[in-house]
């Protein structure tokens, strides 16, 4: 009776690491808020972001929904930083560098960001279409998203980018000593409530 039951958990297993054999790798999530701005903002703005890698042109899909903006906004990006720091862009997603205008209320905008998008950012070693770099920074944790707005046009919500579900929501991001407080999974980035 015991090698069935072993069977059939081993069966069990194999089926679930099967269906969910996607396991953020090439995927990565963030929750836009304001309190992840630096310095955090209080504003009933929301968002989410998805950023997937594309191999076949190398390029990034990046789908962006946010709302509840306290201003209109005027532009978002991808920023190359760490969580808490304030990096320089380097992709536009919205409101510039050949990208549409940022609507009102984006409703799953998603812009396709290619070697051509890539700016330079010289003092964070990345050189103008270096999607590679830039991918290396989104795998590393060190990208973010941010919507700028009227109101705050130093960032009115903004996501650390990590991989998977889940990933990026609130506070979360726990770490050896304290698991933070948030929502879904976290990608190991941080310490305790950040």
């Amino acid at each position: 009776m015991r090698i069935p039951l072993a069977i059939a958990a081993c069966a069990l297993a194999a089926i679930v690491a099967f269906a969910d054999d996607d396991d953020g790798r090439g995927k990565f999530k963030g929750r836009l808020s304001g309190f992840q701005e630096v310095p955090a903002i209080v504003t009933t703005g929301t968002g989410e972001v998805e950023v997937e890698v594309i191999e076949s042109p190398k390029s990034l899909r990046v789908t962006l929904a946010y709302s509840g903006l306290e201003g209109a906004a005027q532009a978002a990006h991808l920023h190359i930083g760490q969580r808490g720091v304030n990096g320089a862009v380097a992709a536009f997603l919205c409101g510039g560098g050949g990208k549409p205008a940022c609507p009102a209320a984006a409703t799953d905008l998603t812009v396709t960001i290619g070697v051509s998008d890539v700016m330079a950012i010289p003092a964070q070693g990345l050189n103008a279409g270096n999607i590679d770099g830039l991918i290396k920074a989104l795998e590393n944790g060190a990208v973010y998203a941010n919507v700028h707005t009227t109101k705050h046009a130093g960032g009115e919500i903004r996501a650390q980018l990590g991989r998977g579900r889940g990933a990026g929501r609130g506070r979360g991001h726990g770490e050896g000593q304290g698991q933070g407080q948030g929502e879904g999974q976290g990608h190991g980035q941080g310490r305790g409530n950040h």
